[in-house]
């Protein structure tokens, strides 16, 4: 693919996604907000939601501690990573969010060579060869997820990617996290596993 643009910089012209994602766990985290809406009103707007939503006790300590940590996520997935889209997996209030994001390339090279690039099927610097399985789906036909191992600054991470591509619409598509704490991921990857289910490319409107 040494003549073709790198696919995880060339953002999608023909197609886009849409995801229908359950809102009792699944906090949206957009690219950007409505009027009169920042950053910091939606983190603790939506802080507040996740700890009335649970049933538990909590205080205005909680919130803020939580929407924190929602406004450092966004900040951290449009700024730092190849992100275009993205959620965050609250169950429990309690827990560490988990963010997770999406990617909307435009289609190159070879089907099959660029879907394994996007997943991470043949990652470089892990602690050992990526967990690679077939991940089919009804709405975006046949792709990858693979869960892989590495150190960052001296803490083994768990990193999870999964990849497709739509011919027609020209449109790679990758869903990916990673998270220090191995528990707290492959406790999410069934709702993960549902979630990569509900995605569908769309025209680009």
């Amino acid at each position: 693919m040494s003549d073709q643009p790198d696919p995880r910089t060339q953002t999608s012209q023909k197609g886009w996604i849409s995801v229908d994602f359950d809102k009792t766990f699944w906090v949206p985290c957009p690219p950007s907000f409505a009027p009169g809406v920042d950053r910091e009103r939606w983190a603790s707007a939506y802080a507040r939601a996740c700890w009335e939503n649970s049933g538990l006790k909590y205080g205005k300590r909680q919130v803020t501690a939580l929407a924190k940590t929602f406004a450092h996520m966004h900040e951290s997935a449009y700024a730092t990573l190849p992100c275009h889209l993205a959620l965050i997996h609250v169950r429990d209030p309690r827990a560490v969010p988990l963010l997770v994001c999406f990617g909307v390339w435009q289609a190159a090279g070879d089907r099959q060579e660029q879907i394994r690039l996007l997943a991470g099927a043949d990652a470089s610097g892990v602690m050992e060869p990526p967990i690679v399985t077939d991940f089919p789906t009804e709405n975006l036909g046949g792709g990858l997820k693979v869960l892989c191992y590495f150190r960052d600054k001296g803490t083994v991470t768990a990193s999870l990617g999964y990849a497709w591509r739509s011919e027609e619409f020209e449109t790679a598509v990758r869903l990916f996290t990673a998270c220090p704490d191995l528990g707290r991921l492959e406790g999410a990857t069934e709702d993960i596993d549902e979630l990569a289910r509900r995605i569908q490319v769309i025209p680009r409107g």
